[in-house]
């Protein structure tokens, strides 16, 4: 096993009915301490995937190893404890609970000293910091959607996967939660997300993957997809019918 590798994904087939996978024979590598961002058409199998990686969906085929461990049938309430931590795109925190609540409970779940999970927490987010006596449901989108990162960084995870972080979110508070995305990487957790804002989640990420009827069809660099004639004519609106053609796309 590479050392590098934060993550692999090999053959993967998933999917709710058995015999009807949603995810088919994908595969991926994901770098330590990069952004990787999931990309891909509706019903491409995006949220599929990530969710089968942390153990929310059924696997049928293949396997998924977090480092050198092989977490493929691990189930989704283990995951934590193996370095995996996933946040989903909606009910990602307690609504009804004070953010101060939301964090504790997260330590709580992991067993974790509470000053210990929660001072580097605060410090990354400050904002939650002064806002922790706010009950979760009066946030922002922006902040809740913050809370949400910030409670699965308790656990102190390797890899931190998001499903659609920036859904429902102006333009301003995706900039804002993807600056935190990136501080979150530089503090040495790798970042696996799933994306359909394809031009913010390719200026965020470092490598991106594009799936297509649950099968990775391109990956590459971010800027490098940024200029592929097949993510423009997919994503970005560029016309490049011949280039279509001639990929089969």
């Amino acid at each position: 096993m590479n050392t590098d590798l934060a993550l692999v994904v090999e053959s993967l087939e998933a999917g709710y009915e058995p015999g009807l996978p949603i995810v088919r024979n994908a595969c991926l590598s994901v770098r330590q301490g990069e952004i990787m961002a999931i990309l891909g058409p509706n019903g491409a199998g995006k949220s599929s995937f990530v969710k089968a990686v942390a153990g929310l969906l059924p696997i049928s085929m293949g396997r998924c190893l977090l480092g050198s461990r092989d977490i493929t049938r691990t189930p989704a309430h283990r995951m934590v404890f193996e370095g995996l931590a996933f946040v989903p795109q909606t009910e990602n925190v307690f609504i009804n609970l004070s953010v101060a609540e939301n964090l504790e409970l997260a330590a709580a779940i992991i067993k974790a000293r509470l000053r210990d999970s929660l001072e580097p927490v605060y410090a990354m987010f400050p904002d939650l910091h002064r806002q922790r006596a706010l009950p979760a449901g009066q946030l922002s989108g922006g902040q809740r959607q913050m809370l949400a990162v910030a409670r699965a960084l308790i656990a102190k995870p390797k890899l931190l996967i998001l499903d659609e972080p920036s859904a429902g979110l102006s333009p301003l508070l995706v900039q804002q939660v993807f600056a935190k995305l990136r501080e979150v990487r530089d503090s040495g957790i790798t970042v696996l997300l799933v994306e359909q804002n394809v031009k913010a989640a390719l200026a965020l990420a470092d490598r991106a993957a594009v799936l297509v009827e649950g099968k990775e069809r391109i990956v590459g660099k971010s800027q490098d997809l940024l200029n592929d004639e097949r993510v423009a004519e997919l994503y970005l609106g560029r016309h490049t019918g011949k280039q279509r053609a001639k990929e089969g796309i």
